[in-house]
């Protein structure tokens, strides 16, 4: 063999054994998939950032952040099976249907793939199919909201509660949590609806429910505000109605007087970019905002634990954080770097 063929071969064989490498290392790369329930709104992206930056600080991971486009339970459930069925190494979901999601959680298990639940939980029945639920404790963020009305209305009123989808357990949870905290009952008691506990009532039509319509909520708002105008408090357990921020200006500023004496009190569930300006203007009084990015990136990190074989406790909390107007365009929604 002349020299320049041996030099060929050589480097052949080298550039060869190189790609053998590369793909044995990127075989070796773990795939954490989260499936969201929906896609486009503010609580999104910040928990695809959390979810990215973990992966990076691992350096071994891949986040695969997925979800419908638009709020759609038969669709989350059918990617969360596609996700099983390429094989993920672990996977983050926040059950959209708990009840249909728990047949993909069995689904994970029997393929030994580690599961977890993150911002929305599957029902009680069926916690042992998730190692974790990683989030907000739901019940107490309804807690926090319905203090923040009593602060201002002791004396109590009427109040409309505004939720997502009906069948949202960690949003069911809120409601309760707002109507205990009301009625001043316990939660091993809980009111089914206000009715005149502690002095406060519901009016007809409420709760109203948008299913994560962002233009529905807003309209919503309108809605409430003009059948009811002698409504004590309006409370959303999340920011849907300010996610269309002119929309909601439009309902909101012909009762700037009523919410600059507090006659009505308004308190919203987030904290997000397009809520922030809302809540400085006085448009609401108080923005209650969960911590996304931080369940996007323990969920990551959560599941690398399952991988190695590491236990993980059965409740991990990423908390809340209270915004006024006072820091509304300061402090507030800030993220902690991780």
């Amino acid at each position: 063999m002349s020299l320049s063929r041996s030099l060929k071969f050589t480097l052949s064989s080298a550039a060869i054994a190189l790609c053998a490498v590369g793909a044995t290392a990127n075989a070796a790369d773990r795939e954490f998939a989260l499936v969201f329930k929906v896609l486009n709104n503010a609580f999104s992206p910040p928990i695809d950032a959390g979810c990215k930056d973990a992966a990076k600080k691992l350096g071994d991971v891949t986040c695969t952040y997925i979800g419908p486009t638009e709020y759609d339970e038969a669709k989350q459930v059918q990617l969360a099976q596609d996700m099983i069925t390429r094989g993920v190494d672990g996977l983050g979901i926040s059950a959209g249907n708990p009840k249909a999601m728990a047949r993909i959680l069995k689904m994970a298990n029997d393929k030994g793939i580690p599961v977890v639940t993150f911002d929305t939980d599957v029902l009680p029945e069926d916690a042992g199919l998730r190692a974790t639920y990683i989030g907000t404790d739901n019940y107490s963020f309804g807690v926090e909201l319905a203090k923040k009305v009593l602060e201002n209305k002791k004396e109590g009123g009427t109040v409309c509660i505004q939720s997502g989808a009906p069948a949202s357990e960690n949003l069911k949870a809120r409601v309760q949590g707002i109507r205990d905290t009301l009625a001043g009952a316990s939660k091993d008691q809980p009111v089914a609806t206000l009715t005149g506990q502690n002095g406060w009532t519901e009016p007809a039509g409420c709760p109203v429910y948008n299913n994560d319509d962002i233009a529905l909520a807003a309209q919503q708002v309108r809605d409430v505000m003009t059948n009811h105008p002698d409504l004590s408090a309006f409370v959303a357990v999340g920011g849907w109605a300010q996610y269309a921020p002119q929309a909601y200006k439009q309902a909101m500023e012909p009762l700037k007087e009523r919410l600059d004496k507090k006659d009505l009190v308004v308190v919203f569930g987030d904290n997000f970019g397009p809520q922030l300006p809302l809540l400085a203007e006085g448009l609401s009084h108080y923005n209650i905002g969960q911590r996304p990015y931080d369940m996007g990136y323990e969920t990551i990190m959560a599941l690398d634990k399952l991988t190695k074989g590491e236990k993980l406790e059965p409740f991990i909390q990423t908390g809340t954080e209270t915004c006024t107007p006072a820091d509304a365009l300061t402090t507030c929604g800030k993220v902690a770097a991780k």
